[in-house]
C-alpha cells in the first residue's frame, strides 16, 4: 500500500513538472480516519437481543486521497483513491487479507469526474463518478446523499445572482453485459433531476423533482418478497415489480435567517411509482428544523414525520429511496449521525418513522474543543396490523411500527490536537421500546462509543 501510493505521488509529481501547452497542477487533498469503538448489544447475529448483552471492540481506518488535476478555471478533474471503505472491510485486519494494509482491491477510486465549463458561459457539467445530495435543509437526504457516489452528469447553470437551475442524468445501476454475452434488457435503473436553488441574502429555497426508470430485470427492481430487502430497497412495495417501473420523487425545502441569530429550516417531498397491485408504493415526508446561535452555544431541535403503511393497503404507504443511500442523520445508533467508521444499525431513511431531536451543539467552555449533546425519540408510522407471518422475525430496526419507539442520547465532543488533526469522542445509548405481542423476539438497548482521530489536509 504505501508503495502504491508512493507512485501516485510520483506520477503526480511529474505531471505537475511538464512544461507546454498540455501542462496540469496536480493538487492533493484528503482526510485519513483512525477509530476505536465498543459497542454492547449492536454487532453481531443477535444484537439487539434482549440478554444478549454481546460487547464488541472494533478498530478501523479509512483513508481518501483526493487528486485534483487542474489545467484551468474551466477544466478541471478530480479521482478520489480510498483505502477500506464499508465495503472493502475497513477493519484492522479481518477476512483474510482482505482488511486495512490488505492486497489491492482495499484501493479503489471511490470518485473520478470531469468539471468543465461550457465555453462563454458559466454553466459547470460535471461528468463521472460523483457525490449527489438531494436538496434537504434540516436532515441528510433519505433518497441520496454526499456520504455514496454515484454515477452519471450533473450541469449547473447559473441564471442570475439568486436563481441557478441544476439537471442531472444519474445511473445507480446497469447490468450491461460484456461483448458475446446474451443481452438482459430492461437492466438498467436511470435518474433524471431537476432543482431550482433560489438564494437571497436572507433565505434560501430550492424546489426540485426526480424521475427513475427502473428495469423489469434491474436488481434493484428484483426484490424477493418476505425479505428485509424490501424494507431496505424501497423502490418497490412488499414484491418484486414484474414489468419496467416509473418512480418520482417531487419536494420542495429551504432555510430563513432573516430572524437572525434564528435559523429555521423546513422540508417536504412525496414519492411515489406506476407498479401495481403489492409493488405499488407512495408516500410523503416533511421536517421542520430551529436553532438559536449564541455566544456560548447554539440549541436546536427538528423534528420530522414520515407516511407509514396502513393496515389494509395492498402496496407500501412509505415513501420511496434508493438501496440504502440516503444518510439521514437525526441519531448516531440507529441512524447515520457520526458514522466515524462505526457503522451500526444504520439506518439511512426516515421511511415510516416520525420523531425530534432536541439537542445544543457548538459548546465550547476551553479552546480548541467542542460539544454536541442531543436527545432523539423516534416512533413507527406503520400499522401494527401490518406485521405478517412473514415479519414477525424482521427487526424493528428494519421496520417500526406504531407500537415500537426509542430514545436515544448522543454526546460528541471534538478537540482540535493540531490544525489538521482532531480527535472525537461520542458516547452514545440506546433505549428501545419495541412491541414484543407482535414479534418472536424480545429487544434490550444498546450502547456506543467511538475514539475517532481525523487528519484532514
Amino acid at each position: 500500500m504505501k508503495s502504491f501510493l508512493t507512485l501516485i505521488l510520483a506520477a503526480g509529481m511529474t505531471l505537475s513538472a511538464v512544461n507546454g501547452a498540455s501542462a496540469a497542477d496536480i493538487k492533493v487533498s484528503g482526510a485519513w480516519l483512525t477509530s476505536f469503538t465498543f459497542t454492547d448489544n449492536l454487532y453481531g447475529k443477535n444484537a439487539l437481543n434482549k440478554d444478549s448483552n454481546d460487547g464488541a471492540f472494533n478498530a478501523a481506518q479509512r483513508v481518501r486521497i483526493n487528486f485534483d488535476v487542474v489545467a484551468s478555471e474551466a477544466l478541471s478533474g478530480r479521482v478520489q483513491l480510498q483505502v477500506a471503505n464499508g465495503d472493502a472491510r475497513p477493519n484492522w485486519y479481518s477476512y483474510g487479507n482482505a482488511g486495512v494494509g490488505g492486497p489491492g482491491y482495499s484501493v479503489t477510486a471511490r470518485l473520478a469526474y470531469l468539471d468543465w465549463l461550457i465555453p462563454n458561459t458559466d454553466v459547470l457539467v460535471r461528468m463521472g463518478r460523483q457525490e449527489v445530495s438531494m436538496p434537504s435543509y434540516t436532515f441528510v437526504s433519505s433518497v441520496l446523499s454526499s456520504s455514496n457516489a454515484i454515477d452519471g452528469v450533473m450541469v449547473s447553470a447559473p441564471i442570475n445572482d439568486m436563481v441557478a437551475v441544476n439537471l442531472g442524468w444519474l445511473r445507480p445501476n446497469a447490468d450491461v453485459n460484456k461483448w458475446g454475452s446474451e443481452h438482459v434488457p430492461h437492466s438498467s435503473f436511470d435518474l433524471v433531476y431537476l432543482g431550482v436553488d433560489v438564494a437571497g441574502d436572507s433565505f434560501k429555497v430550492t424546489p426540485w423533482g426526480m424521475v427513475g426508470f427502473i428495469g423489469s430485470d434491474s436488481s434493484l427492481n428484483t426484490i424477493t418478497p418476505g425479505t428485509t430487502n424490501v424494507a431496505r430497497m424501497g423502490i418497490v412495495g412488499f414484491n418484486a415489480a414484474t414489468e419496467n417501473t416509473t418512480a418520482y420523487w417531487v419536494g420542495i425545502g429551504g432555510e430563513l435567517t432573516m430572524f437572525d441569530p434564528f435559523k429555521f429550516t423546513a422540508d417536504f417531498m412525496y414519492s411515489g411509482n406506476d407498479a401495481d397491485g403489492l409493488a405499488e408504493r407512495s408516500g410523503w415526508y416533511a421536517a421542520l428544523g430551529a436553532e438559536i446561535k449564541t455566544s456560548l452555544a447554539t440549541p436546536f431541535v427538528r423534528g420530522w414525520y414520515a407516511s407509514g403503511d396502513d393496515a389494509d393497503s395492498e402496496g407500501s404507504d412509505r415513501m420511496l429511496v434508493i438501496a440504502g443511500n440516503g444518510g439521514f442523520d437525526a441519531s448516531a445508533i440507529y441512524n447515520e449521525g457520526y458514522a466515524l467508521l462505526s457503522p451500526t444499525i444504520d439506518r439511512t431513511s426516515a421511511e415510516g418513522s416520525w420523531g425530534v431531536e432536541l439537542g445544543v451543539k457548538n459548546v465550547s467552555f476551553i479552546e480548541d474543543l467542542t460539544h454536541r449533546l442531543s436527545l432523539s425519540y423516534i416512533q413507527g408510522t406503520n400499522n401494527t396490523n401490518r406485521i405478517s407471518a412473514k415479519m414477525v422475525d424482521w427487526a424493528p430496526t428494519d421496520y417500526l411500527t406504531t407500537g415500537d419507539s426509542l430514545w436515544e442520547v448522543d454526546f460528541l465532543s471534538s478537540y482540535k490536537l493540531y490544525q489538521n488533526l482532531t480527535a472525537n469522542l461520542l458516547l452514545a445509548y440506546m433505549i428501545t421500546d419495541f412491541d414484543e405481542s407482535i414479534r418472536t423476539t424480545r429487544y434490550d438497548n444498546a450502547f456506543r462509543g467511538t475514539l475517532n482521530f481525523t487528519y484532514s489536509f
